[in-house]
């Protein structure tokens, strides 16, 4: 395909044209109307089609990075950049091709990686895939198997899995190829576990209804030992302690197994003690009608349930709804439930309700007249900080280069101070570390296309230029996040405008 197509676009077209005449064409496929047995038929097809265009990517994607690879080594040879500035070019080259397969970097890691496994190590497996007998996720399967295998055991297991590719599930496939590594070289495979401990971590991830999963990678021994120590305490709950007080608030909790377990493991991962608040801050985005449920009744908007429940937006993370959080806002403000013990466990006595109170804030964001952007605000210092860097981290919650959803590590000027930039939230954009880097990277270029502060002016955005001359468009999302609707343009007030309107004409 790299030098002429031959298909449904027709015969002899550039590949990138090519490319395009395809999508184009499969965009129209059922369109028409197929019997059962002919649309199955295309099905399958698809299918492989998909497995033979997976392989296509990697041999695309090996001779694209292996020749930005040999140009920095050039480079480097030379002595005009050190081996640091040279590893900077080699990743910046993986992050063009995540802008390009719109993914991460992280993630245009892992598929480099596998594609010069399936190039240089695995020629019956990238066969498969160009056949399509296979899909891409079955193929990343025997990569990760075998990748502790030395090149030449490599190829014998790509030789030995071969027959049986095509007949394997990926459960099947995996066992596989871990039984044949474990058979060319079981010393490897020992090894491979020890150096997986470095690999332990903490990760978040948001859950349906306004939960989230806390997840901790770590070894087998210890993830288990902490679970049975939580197993442990929860049966103690049951245990009588001696302290009327605290026997009667256990008797009196109704949460399960399951309910008491997950709140224990918080308390104790924050440092919190029983009934304490998180003295951790947390940004809540909600409208006034969201935080005061009776607002939409005076003003006009939605009332009633929607009116309470409208979506609150936890910055970088989702949307919860607005009861809930009122809820929670509460709970803080009450502090430990009836019942609970009056003191902690070292015997100070429990925190106050002016203490309380003093944990538990309402920082107010002003946006642009229809709800959607933050407006933003000036500094005169080279560093982003305070209160500007806390409404620009509230601004661009996660990496604005698109397709990576990093949180926000750096808030970066877009055009340089030494360059003439400001300080200021129009000049900034919130972006990770490996972004970071990558934009100061020669051929890389970053310009403001909007400030998102004048009147009538859409979101902020700006526009990033890769080496091949590719631009990308980023804007800043919404503040309350991608999906939430904007009440009409013809409106004159906000619904905040309109409750003040009805409290001063109550009050008059």
């Amino acid at each position: 395909m790299a030098n002429g197509w031959t298909g449904p676009a027709g015969p002899g077209l550039p590949a990138a044209v090519a490319a395009r005449e395809v999508v184009d064409w499969l965009s129209t496929v059922g369109a028409e109307s197929l019997a059962e047995a002919e649309a199955l038929e295309v099905i399958g097809l698809l299918e492989r089609a998909k497995g033979a265009a997976a392989a296509a990517q990697a041999r695309l994607t090996v001779s694209f990075v292996k020749g930005r690879d040999a140009a920095v080594a050039a480079v480097e040879g030379s002595g005009e950049i050190d081996a640091r500035t040279a590893r900077q070019r080699r990743a910046a080259a993986r992050s063009e091709v995540a802008l390009a397969r719109r993914c991460s970097p992280s993630q245009a890691d892992r598929h480099v990686g596998l594609a010069r496994a399936l190039v240089d190590e695995l020629p019956e497996t990238m066969a498969a895939l160009t056949a399509g007998d296979i899909s891409e996720w079955r193929a990343t399967v025997v990569a990760r198997g075998t990748a502790c295998l030395s090149r030449a055991d490599r190829l014998e297991a790509d030789r030995r899995l071969a027959p049986d590719l095509d007949r394997l599930g990926d459960r099947g496939i995996d066992r596989a190829a871990r039984r044949v590594s474990a058979e060319l070289d079981a010393e490897s495979v020992v090894e491979r576990h020890r150096r997986a401990v470095a690999s332990r971590s903490v990760s978040v991830r948001p859950a349906p209804d306004g939960m989230a999963w806390l997840s901790i990678l770590g070894p087998l021994v210890d993830v288990v030992g902490a679970h049975a120590a939580l197993t442990a305490a929860e049966q103690a709950r049951w245990v009588a302690t001696g302290d009327p007080a605290r026997d009667a608030a256990r008797a009196g909790d109704e949460r399960g197994r399951g309910a008491w377990m997950a709140d224990t493991a918080l308390e104790r991962l924050s440092g919190r003690g029983e009934g304490e608040v998180q003295p951790v801050e947390i940004g809540l985005v909600m409208t006034p009608a969201a935080l005061l449920p009776r607002l939409g009744d005076v003003s006009g908007g939605p009332c009633g349930h929607e009116a309470s429940n409208g979506p609150v937006e936890v910055p970088g993370w989702g949307s919860i709804p607005g009861a809930a959080v009122r809820e929670h806002l509460a709970r803080l403000l009450e502090g430990p439930a009836a019942g609970a013990a009056e003191h902690n466990a070292s015997g100070e006595s429990a925190e106050t309700s002016a203490e309380r109170e003093r944990r538990v804030w309402l920082r107010r964001l002003f946006t642009g007249p229809d709800g959607r952007d933050l407006v933003a605000t000036d500094s005169r210092r080279r560093l982003f900080g305070g209160a500007l860097r806390a409404m620009l981290m509230m601004r661009d919650p996660t990496c604005r280069i698109p397709w990576c959803d990093a949180p926000t590590r750096e808030i970066d000027h877009v055009r340089a101070v030494a360059d003439g930039g400001e300080t200021s939230a129009a000049n900034a954009m919130g972006v990770c570390s490996r972004h970071n880097l990558d934009k100061e990277t020669p051929g890389w270029g970053v310009e403001v296309r909007r400030s998102g502060l004048d009147p009538g002016e859409s979101t902020h955005m700006v526009r990033l230029a890769t080496p091949t001359g590719v631009v990308y468009d980023a804007q800043a999302p919404p503040l309350r996040g991608h999906g939430t609707h904007p009440p009409p343009a013809e409106e004159a007030f906000s619904p905040l405008e309109r409750y003040l309107e009805h409290l001063i004409a109550a009050a008059a």
